[in-house]
């Protein structure tokens, strides 16, 4: 029988505890009964799993994944019905934003858990260090996400007392260096007291030297200290050789019900179908899509779904979309020579296609045009592909058609057979398997492609880009994905492969390109069934190390979004050849679509252009995201520190 936290009734008792009303939380448990909540292990648990709820839900909760994976080239957020794109990728943040300045509330759960366990009197020594690791631990966690996100937050560290309100007035980390320091330090302390192993959702040593790793990679990026490598280096290498953990042969399974306790899942937060349902998670609500019979009939698709469950197989709203930037990462292997290349430089794809000039295509409908049987004509290229674009980059950029005398008359297969293997795990695409046994044709006039409602360019709760997202969809709703379907659902928060790549990148930095290679071919061989990358430079390593990066993490809990902050910060062949802490080529640059005619011969690429959401834009200062400015306020009405971070 399976063992989960359930985060149910208990998880409220925190919120009991009085909300910020001032500068900080000060007041004190008086809901609580000291001796009823760490008079035994089976309570103090109860607050530890409260807290957990809490502290995860920063982490791994609903657009936790999705909606940071729409601030990089991997994603694209579009609904022309309501919702509009995600304005962060285009910069439109101000300092009234909140990216968690204060979470005095919820640090004051962890510093109870650390107080409180430290004077019992009745827990033994063993579970006292568990228990106050796991504080530490969840500590940590609350500090990561401040410092990975504005830098400066408030170090809290004890339980404030509202009789004492000197103590208080706590000042805010100095600069970046105290505050990575706060961050690892927690870390660290609750590696040397966590378990070997815990029940599902509960942290581990394993799991903590992960996220140990990652936050030290963040911390020399923004610090540029040495120490922090080889920090990254030890835990993640601890990890891979003593966790007993193992990469998984079902990489997609991971993100399904069906290998929610994987091997290589060495933390994650669990909901149970009692609690929650499809609308309740951005991940699934909004990124199936809501395409019925009739709307298939009247876009005359040749295919219609079976809908062997229910008259509608998705009713979902789905406003998140995978980009062709994303769809270009994942290597296709080649079969003349058995190399792993991009798709378009295959052999296979060279001898059947033809490469045009993709600037000739000017006109709507110039590719394809047909007519729906309400007298809406649909069109290859839009108009609005041809408009919006951001300058300085191509509006469309790949333009090819099959050859006359080809031996594979289908561009989509020849685009999309043998592709590393998390491609179909995580992205849905033209013929490709998707849910409850239906088949997706995103090309010109299919069943799911961006036209098949009444939107021509998608977006109304369907497509924009040409592709659906897979990982994370749960392909066991009953009957389907609606969104009062009641499901149990996960989020992978810490897990071997991410071990390896951390590894890998912290020998980058070393400029070791060897040993980063051996590293990441793991994750690449065993999830992705390609050949090992040969990368011998340095420039050579870093280009496979970042695609393999992007193919392993997409879409989990923010991890490409930050990883390409480090890799600006880095800089040189992080970073497109730029210098150190320069505007990131990638979060600056329009996301790509894709669009392929009725008969599939011939495929165009161009920017995701709906709504202006092609003019993304990074500029320096969002390596350091606001501090909240009600936040600063308050601070300086009592006299406190209120600095904000440049450009803010």
């Amino acid at each position: 029988m399976r063992k989960y936290i359930k985060y149910g009734v208990f998880a409220l008792c925190a919120l009991a505890l009085a909300s910020c009303q001032d500068v900080l939380d000060t007041h004190p448990t008086s809901s609580f009964d000291d001796d009823a909540v760490w008079g035994s292990k089976a309570t103090a648990d109860a607050f530890v799993n409260a807290t957990y709820s809490n502290v995860m839900g920063i982490w791994a909760g609903s657009s936790a994944s999705i909606g940071w994976e729409a601030r990089t080239p991997n994603c694209v957020k579009c609904s022309q019905v309501g919702e509009g794109i995600d304005g962060f990728a285009l910069e439109s943040i101000s300092n009234t934003s909140d990216y968690g300045a204060n979470r005095s509330s919820i640090l004051r759960s962890c510093n109870l858990i650390i107080e409180k366990v430290e004077a019992s009197t009745t827990l033994t020594a063993d579970e006292k260090t568990a228990l106050k690791a796991e504080g530490y631990f969840l500590r940590g966690m609350v500090f990561f996400d401040q410092a990975r996100k504005m830098g400066r937050f408030l170090p809290i560290k004890q339980v404030l007392s509202q009789d004492k309100e000197a103590e208080a007035k706590i000042a805010m980390t100095k600069d970046l260096k105290e505050s990575w320091k706060v961050v690892t330090d927690d870390l660290q302390e609750a590696v040397k007291g966590l378990p070997k192993t815990a029940a599902s959702g509960r942290a581990t040593k394993y799991a903590a030297e992960v996220i140990l790793s990652r936050a030290a990679l963040q911390a020399y990026a923004y610090t540029n200290e040495a120490t922090y490598l080889d920090m990254a280096i030890n835990a993640a290498n601890d990890v891979i050789t003593n966790s007993g953990s193992a990469l998984t042969s079902n990489y997609g399974g991971m993100f399904q019900n069906s290998g929610d306790t994987d091997k290589e899942i060495l933390l994650a937060r669990y909901w149970l179908n009692t609690n929650v349902q499809c609308s309740s998670f951005d991940e699934i609500q909004r990124a199936a899509p809501n395409i019925s019979i009739d709307d298939q009939k009247l876009s005359k698709s040749p295919n219609l779904w079976k809908m062997a469950k229910a008259a509608k197989t998705f009713e979902a709203w789905g406003v998140y979309w995978p980009s062709q930037d994303l769809v270009d990462q994942y290597l296709v292997i080649d079969q003349a020579t058995g190399k792993a290349l991009p798709w378009y430089e295959t052999s296979q794809f060279k001898n059947n296609v033809d490469v045009l000039d993709a600037a000739t295509v000017t006109k709507a409908g110039q590719i394809d045009s047909y007519e729906r049987t309400n007298g809406e004509i649909r069109n290859m290229p839009t108009a609005a592909d041809l408009t919006n674009g951001k300058s300085g980059y191509p509006l469309l950029s790949r333009y090819y058609k099959i050859k006359a005398d080809a031996t594979e008359k289908n561009i989509s297969t020849l685009m999309y057979a043998n592709r590393d293997k998390r491609f179909a795990a995580s992205v849905v695409y033209d013929q490709g398997p998707a849910f409850n046994g239906e088949v997706f044709e995103t090309n010109h006039g299919g069943n799911a492609f961006q036209g098949v409602r009444d939107k021509e360019d998608g977006g109304w709760y369907n497509t924009t880009t040409g592709y659906y997202w897979r990982k994370y969809v749960i392909d066991d709703a009953d009957p389907n994905v609606f969104a009062s379907t009641k499901t149990n659902f996960h989020m992978c928060v810490a897990r071997l492969g991410e071990a390896y790549l951390n590894l890998a990148e912290a020998f980058l930095l070393k400029k070791e390109p060897a040993k980063a290679v051996e590293a990441f071919n793991n994750t690449r061989r065993v999830h992705g069934g390609l050949p090992d990358s040969e990368a011998t430079t340095l420039a050579d390593a870093w280009a496979d190390y970042i695609r393999e990066r992007n193919c392993e993490m997409t879409n989990e809990i923010g991890d490409i979004y930050f990883s390409y902050l480090r890799w600006g910060k880095y800089g040189g062949d992080a970073n497109h050849g730029r210098p150190a802490g320069d505007i990131v080529y990638d979060l600056d640059r329009p996301a790509y679509k894709i669009e392929i005619n009725r008969d599939r011969t011939a495929v165009l690429v161009g920017q995701a252009t709906l709504l202006n959401g092609a003019n993304r834009m990074f500029t320096t200062k969002r390596y350091l995201l606001p501090i909240n400015k009600g936040f600063l306020d308050t601070r300086e009405a009592y006299g406190l520190d209120h600095d904000q971070n440049p450009g803010w």
